[in-house]
């Protein structure tokens, strides 16, 4: 890992410990939401881990999703061969779609349903600390994990323009995805890196502390197609057009 995953995960990781440390102890919702913000926030360390996933990062990734979301084998099939090799293709389903919230909402609870047995199986342990919160703070936890996934992430794929170009070239991947402050650290943070989205679409082994400076040469080498996002209007907009 490079020293921005790392600074990255030390955070989460000490989040996910206080915050539900709080959750549990004082009943809290706020510290509930920072409890699911912290699950996305590991997600993220996943994310990039199966990205290369050799024998040492399927182990660590083992952590950051088996254990406490998703397989890391359905994973790489729904985010390395669907959606990164066919970006909106027909089998892509890592995409905020439904022409309101409440449709947005009914899609990504769709989606979240197909898992095998198995893999609850290896949540157990962390089935075991969520239900030891009350009913409410549960609900919390979750809907932060979704909107994160909803708006921080699959949210970089609307708005799309039209592309001529071949799927799986960068200008189709710029075509149809953006950088959200690209220059921010923090908003890396809270994003997991995702805000730097076409960057990674287009470099998807990057390291977060290569991101920067890859989204800089795409912006030179392709301006045509680079998008990003540098104030909070353009941000308004996005989540306005988002489809």
């Amino acid at each position: 890992m490079d020293k921005t995953t790392i600074s990255h995960l030390l955070i989460y990781i000490g989040t996910f410990i206080s915050s539900y440390y709080v959750s549990f102890n004082y009943h809290s919702i706020i510290s509930s939401l920072l409890f699911g913000w912290s699950i996305y926030g590991l997600t993220t360390i996943g994310h990039d881990l199966l990205h290369k996933p050799t024998s040492l990062n399927r182990f660590w990734s083992f952590f950051c999703l088996d254990a406490i979301i998703i397989s890391s084998d359905d994973w790489i099939q729904m985010h390395n061969k669907e959606h990164h090799a066919d970006l909106k293709g027909d089998k892509d389903i890592m995409l905020l779609k439904g022409d309101n919230l409440v449709e947005e909402w009914v899609y990504l609870l769709e989606i979240s349903k197909n898992s095998s047995v198995i893999n609850h199986i290896y949540r157990l342990p962390f089935y075991y600390l969520l239900f030891q919160l009350h009913w409410y703070q549960i609900i919390a936890v979750y809907f932060n994990v979704f909107f994160c996934l909803a708006y921080f992430t699959y949210i970089t794929h609307s708005d799309s323009v039209p592309s001529i170009y071949p799927v799986g070239s960068i200008q189709h991947n710029l075509d149809n995805t953006w950088d959200i402050f690209p220059e921010s650290w923090l908003c890396g943070l809270i994003f997991g890196s995702i805000n730097i989205h076409a960057t990674h679409h287009c470099f998807p082994t990057c390291s977060r502390s290569e991101l920067l400076t890859k989204s800089r040469y795409l912006a030179k080498r392709y301006p045509q197609n680079y998008r990003s996002i540098n104030t909070l209007q353009g941000l308004y907009n996005l989540y306005k057009n988002r489809k």
